[in-house]
Formats: structure tokens, sequence, C-alpha cells
């Protein structure tokens, strides 16, 4: 949900940022239907529920082309638009062997056939080989661009406020290799451009302002 939050903060769309209280709230939520695919984050809008990440993120930067915000995330241009969702969509790809290692009952695996030693195993291939590959070719399209931004864009777009969670995600031990970014440091470049735009910083700064009350 992080990516929809820095999304609309930045855009200056007003919304309640709600977090469920516990799993059996969720559940409870899931189990009614009300939510599409049973999953979040979901984006409650005009009584309609819309669910899956980057397709929230596309509708709001969508919607930000009528809102009236000087700030856009979403080209008009098709192209351009088509190059936005190519980058923001290669980030299923990268990370799908992690999620699949780290949430194998969703995908099907029982604990018995996908073993604690399996995952761990799986997990030192993905750091040492399948993630480097897709951060060269993400790392060179970000060059490419000549912008500073992942999909060549004049400022940042849906892409950009998509991959930073997870870049970060990545430098915290997501993965299980906090260093695995450490090879590639036009994307940390990026991350320090991203996190240093003015409505994502304040963001955070009142977050933690908020949590140390």
């Amino acid at each position: 949900g992080e990516p929809i939050r820095l999304a609309l903060t930045y855009l200056g769309i007003p919304f309640e940022d709600y977090r469920v209280k516990d799993r059996a709230e969720f559940h409870s939520m899931r189990d009614s239907g009300e939510l599409m695919f049973g999953q979040l984050p979901a984006l409650f809008v005009n009584g309609k529920v819309l669910n899956q990440s980057a397709a929230i993120l596309r509708f709001i930067g969508r919607l930000a082309l009528d809102y009236g915000t000087s700030n856009q995330l979403y080209p008009s241009n098709m192209i351009r638009g088509a190059r936005v969702d190519a980058v923001m969509d290669q980030e299923a790809d990268a990370f799908a062997g992690l999620r699949v290692s780290k949430y194998k009952e969703r995908f099907g695996f029982s604990p018995s056939f996908f073993t604690e030693e399996v995952a761990q195993e799986l997990q030192k291939t993905i750091n040492s080989e399948i993630i480097p590959r897709h951060f060269r070719s993400l790392e060179k399209i970000l060059v490419e661009g000549g912008t500073g931004w992942m999909a060549g864009t004049n400022g940042p777009s849906i892409a950009d406020f998509f991959w930073a969670p997870s870049l970060k995600a990545c430098q915290t031990g997501w993965t299980g290799d906090s260093t695995v970014l450490s090879g590639f440091p036009k994307l940390e470049e990026f991350m320090g451009r991203f996190y240093g735009i003015p409505q994502v910083k304040n963001y955070y700064y009142e977050r933690d302002q908020g949590d140390s009350i």
C-alpha cells in the first residue's frame, strides 16, 4: 500500500489511510467478498473497491490528469504511458521468485514439498543471480531515459512510486541480503532522488512525528 499512499500524497489528493486492525478483520473483509480477489491493499472510491497495487496506481495517475493538480504521474501520450506501464510491470518479474519463496502456500506449495531449506537455497540464487540481472536492466533503462526517473519521464511517474518502496525494502533485508542493491549506484542515486521529493520527505516526517507521540 505504500506506493499508493505516497502517490496520493504527492498529488495532493485527499484520502483516508485506513489500516486493518488485525488478521481477524482482514479475514472478515475477505470472507465477506468485500475485497476483489480477497486481497489488500484496496482503494474505495464512490462505493467501488479497486484492488491490485499497479491497477490502483494507474487509476490514480489517470485521475490526476483530470484532478487539476500541477503534478502528473501518468503520461497522456499512449506510447509514453505504455513505457511507464512496462517499467512498472517489470517489478513483478524481478521479484516473482522471491515472493514465491516467501509466500509459498499462497502459490500452492505445501511446506512439506517446499521446505524452509529449499526456500533459503532459492533465495541465495535469487540474490546472487536473478535480482542482479533485473537490476542491471533497470539501471540501463534508468540511464538511457536521461531524466533520472525510471521511465524517462520529465518528473516522477507511477513507475517510480511503484519501484522505490521495493528497492527500499531490498535495502532493509526483504530479499535476505541487504547488500543486493549496493552494486547499482544509479539505482541508489534514484533512491536518494525519490525520497528527496518534498512531498515524500514530508510524508515520512509527519508519520514519524505521529509515531513518536
